[in-house]
């Protein structure tokens, strides 16, 4: 073993004879193969000795060998005092290591706490030191030390606690470090700051006492330790996604039972435009709408997810509002009401009653606290009327509405009362993405991933993850269609209008909880295969100032396709049927109740102009 070790030392660069880390559990790359996160050890670039504060070094000494420089590789009264322990122990529970043997130990002995393995550690640490020399023995160690959190060497860990590159740390910075070395999972800046503050302050001690540096050094550090902060890696374009997609890819882990590598479904430019376009329009009119967080899904109609927004700020809440924060859907909900029906055999002009209506003690009320006589199921879903919706419901059942929301993926709880027409039962953002997601696909359920493709383990072929979470779907041919026109009249004419963008086939449905607690829009563009869920709340559930799906949400949904659309081929022709029928099917022109609908009515040819888009026929 000595004479391999030897060998192996001879004509190597320090950097190359570090031993090679663990392969990462869990390793995510975008498609163009830049590394988006990964579970498991890190390392960063080696450092020279040089390179390193001298202060780092020193409070690394202080705490873990202080004779460093004295010994050859192995301190007798170090040994002396843990012999005395374990005996006393019964067992070996001190090591009285030096930073030789450490680096021994890290680089060719295996863990175990032996008599045996002690002895071959003093034996190659001595001989590390005629080979090496001190300088070079303490350079490699600093770039080698586990210091919990999967950071391997000082370099890395200067990354993974506080941001900066090594040369940038400061005095309380290195004791911190330095603390963590004896019990680096346990006790590190991460894991339980207190201990490793405590720790350091007893690393500062011990440096004043050993003359590393003079009490007033030693004194303003301590200050400084105290007012010390981790400071975690800065959130890149795509941290809530990557919190996310490590989730299943834990669930996937456990089934496979080895290491997976995963390319991620994400868009990186999409992700910063949608990251950039949710901040400035919540920094531009969130305060004064008394909304303080947002979120937004971007995903394919088969469910991959190009792009997720969880909040507005991950380093200040790493909560993910996009799939784990469970809301109010409002309006949105009624996608499952107007798809009972038209499965029932109901059609987008079929008629309903939107006169008030009472179930019990309860009495539902329209957003603008009017009711609108006899209308359309088109004009009830576009105008988001909650009469004709409650009434619509209970003709159906409410429990084929839940039924439907089951069919649609919805597995949260659904109330069985009259106000889950109205959106009464909590889901998340990313339940009813990949409800409209299945919709736009013509096949549910859809189930959102963050994973393009998978690898069980090194050498074996890459799978499709769509292979994986292919299940049982049911298809949507007959209700598709009409339902699609409901969404796009929403837009149209509706309370979507914020949403259209000239050119582009936009439908959408807004929605807005009680008390205007919960605002959401949910737009597909049709001919892109986009699919963008939009939410914006508080946290405390408080409510906002007249905030609709219909107003921010939506905005934000524009703004976003616009951008995720820049330099985009022409659409592909649209197969849904047009909100409003072909000529042929046209309905007599009532020029009385057109007039009076519409500032901009046209009698010659019956139409109107919208807030965006083409003139549009007037079916009124």
């Amino acid at each position: 073993m000595a004479f391999a070790m030897w060998m192996t030392m001879r004509d190597l660069p320090l950097a190359d004879i570090l031993p090679p880390l663990p392969e990462p559990t869990i390793a995510v790359q975008l498609a163009n193969g830049e590394t988006l996160t990964s579970q498991g050890a890190y390392r960063a670039p080696y450092v020279a000795l040089d390179e390193m504060p001298l202060h780092l070094g020193e409070a690394v000494l202080a705490i873990e060998d202080r004779r460093f420089r004295e010994h050859t590789g192995v301190d007798l009264r170090s040994i002396a005092r843990a012999l005395l322990r374990n005996t006393q122990a019964g067992g070996i529970v001190q090591g009285g290591s030096t930073i030789s043997q450490q680096l021994v130990k890290i680089l060719y002995l295996e863990p175990e706490r032996t008599f045996t393995r002690k002895f071959h550690e003093a034996v190659l640490a001595g001989m590390l030191e005629r080979q090496l020399g001190k300088e070079r023995i303490l350079e490699l160690y600093l770039n080698a030390v586990y210091l919990g959190s999967g950071a391997h060497g000082m370099p890395a860990a200067a990354h993974t606690y506080f941001d900066k590159e090594i040369g940038e740390l400061g005095l309380p910075e290195a004791a911190l470090l330095a603390a963590s070395i004896q019990l680096p999972s346990q006790v590190n800046p991460f894991s339980d700051l207190d201990a490793a503050r405590d720790r350091a302050a007893r690393v500062l001690r011990l440096m004043a006492e050993q003359g590393r540096i003079d009490e007033a050094t030693r004194d303003q550090a301590v200050k400084g330790l105290a007012a010390l902060e981790p400071k975690p890696l800065p959130s890149r374009a795509g941290s809530y996604f990557a919190d996310w997609v490590l989730k299943e890819l834990e669930t996937l882990k456990g089934q496979s039972g080895g290491g997976l590598s995963a390319t991620a479904s994400l868009n990186p430019k999409l992700q910063a435009s949608a990251e950039r376009i949710v901040r400035e329009v919540m920094a531009e009119r969130g305060a004064a709408a008394g909304a303080t967080q947002a979120a937004l899904v971007i995903m394919t109609p088969d469910g991959r997810v190009r792009a997720m927004v969880g909040g507005l700020d991950y380093k200040a809440s790493q909560f993910n509002r996009a799939t784990d924060a469970r809301r109010q859907p409002g309006s949105t909900f009624k996608l499952f009401v107007y798809m009972a029906a038209l499965a029932m055999g109901a059609q987008p002009d079929t008629r309903i009653s939107d006169n008030p209506i009472a179930i019990g003690d309860w009495k539902p009320e329209n957003f603008d606290r009017r009711s609108h006589g006899t209308v359309t199921l088109r004009q009830a879903f576009a105008h988001s009327y909650n009469l004709a919706t409650v009434r619509l419901a209970q003709e159906v059942g409410i429990g084929k509405v839940a039924e439907v929301a089951r069919l649609f993926g919805i597995e949260a709880e659904l109330l069985p009362t009259p106000s889950l027409a109205l959106g009464a039962s909590e889901v998340t953002l990313l339940d009813m993405t990949e409800a409209f997601a299945g919709l736009l696909r013509g096949r549910v359920p859809v189930r959102a991933t963050g994973i393009e493709m998978l690898r069980l383990s090194e050498g074996s072929d890459a799978l499709s993850i769509t292979a994986i979470n292919e299940r049982e779907q049911t298809s949507l041919s007959r209700t598709q269609g009409p339902m699609l026109g409901l969404l796009r009249a929403a837009v149209e004419e509706g309370t979507g209008r914020a949403a259209a963008i000239d050119g582009l086939d936009i439908l959408g449905k807004t929605g807005t909880s009680q008390d205007s607690r919960d605002a959401w829009f949910i737009g597909l563009v049709r001919g892109h295969g986009l699919v963008v869920g939009v939410w914006i709340g508080n946290d405390d559930n408080s409510p906002m100032d007249r905030v609709t799906g219909g107003s921010l949400p939506a905005e934000i949904f524009r703004s976003t396709v616009i951008a995720a659309l820049e330099g985009a081929p022409a659409p592909q022709a649209a197969q849904v049927p047009r909100t409003v029928p072909d000529t042929a099917e046209r309905p007599q022109c009532d020029i009385r109740a057109c007039s009076a609908a519409y500032r901009s009515f046209r009698a010659s040819d019956c139409t109107f102009q919208p807030y965006s888009g083409p003139r549009r026929l007037c079916t009124r």
